[in-house]
């Protein structure tokens, strides 16, 4: 007998392969900007608006555990559908904002005679965990799930669903569900209704699209899981186990970000220290 991870190196070649013919997924609406990238560092969302290339590929385990995710998620989505019916993966375009911003909701439901906004993330187990210790979902999927509602007047409530895709030891079990319904006038989130989220996070976007438009590469400014603002003066190395805040860990564009510095970078300079990172082999 002998071991071997034959299967394995052919899921991961696939995937690879399979992301590389893809390509970057566009926007729902053919918009600047993606719903989905609600609460990410504003640079972040710029460097993805501006089509930046990304600095660093995805590795395999992240690539396996992103397939699995989403098999799940279709998996779940199909079922709410077999049962309640409903509009999935249902585009919403919010350029009447004035705002270049779209995204596609995981589905439009009625259930018990209300209408809902669906919103479904597969979790790991120690996300998972720690979302079923405090009883509350993430502000970024609050303003995910939110921004797509205002594109339905008739969704009166969002409907979280956080889907374990592992199982804990002497906890959880793969496929166990946590489920938030709330009110848009609820106040969920440190007095904030998921409504005023939106309107707060249409407000980012604007700032983004604002400093596209005048040829600027947004100031690196992350948000917490309240929502509050910091500049990041250096990010932490990328792939790192340590570092704040966590997110530059696991950004995309993070060595093009720490190239050109926190503040005042127009997109030429930005462009350049791209280009110039691809050349040097620094980009991997």
């Amino acid at each position: 007998m002998k071991y071997a991870s034959t299967a394995r190196d052919a899921f991961v070649k696939h995937l690879s392969d399979k992301n590389e013919e893809d390509g970057p997924k566009p926007t729902a609406a053919g918009t600047l900007m993606r719903c989905s990238d609600a609460q990410n560092c504003l640079r972040q969302r710029g460097f993805a608006a501006a089509k930046f290339p990304d600095a660093h590929s995805i590795g395999p385990d992240t690539l396996l555990a992103f397939s699995l995710g989403h098999a799940m998620h279709e998996v779940l989505q199909e079922s709410i559908g077999h049962v309640y019916g409903g509009e999935f993966e249902a585009v919403v375009d919010l350029s009447a904002t004035g705002v270049s911003l779209s995204g596609s909701a995981d589905g439009v439901v009625e259930v018990d005679g209300e209408t809902r906004l669906l919103e479904i993330k597969t979790m790991s187990a120690y996300p998972f965990k720690m979302a079923r210790q405090s009883g509350l979902p993430k502000r970024q999927h609050v303003a995910q799930a939110a921004l797509y509602a205002m594109g339905f007047p008739e969704v009166t409530k969002l409907w979280i669903v956080y889907l374990a895709k592992e199982s804990a030891f002497k906890g959880h079990k793969a496929g166990e569900t946590i489920e938030f319904i709330i009110d848009l006038d609820e106040e969920i989130i440190d007095g904030y209704t998921p409504r005023q989220i939106a309107e707060i996070e249409l407000e980012h976007f604007r700032s983004v699209q604002k400093d596209l438009s005048e040829d600027m590469l947004p100031d690196a400014i992350v948000f917490d899981d309240d929502g509050a603002d910091m500049l990041v003066e250096k990010p932490p190395a990328y792939g790192s186990g340590k570092g704040e805040p966590w997110n530059c860990r696991y950004c995309r564009f993070q060595s093009i970000c720490e190239t050109v510095g926190p503040v005042n970078v127009t997109l030429e300079a930005a462009r350049t220290h791209a280009e110039w990172l691809t050349h040097e082999g620094e980009i991997v």
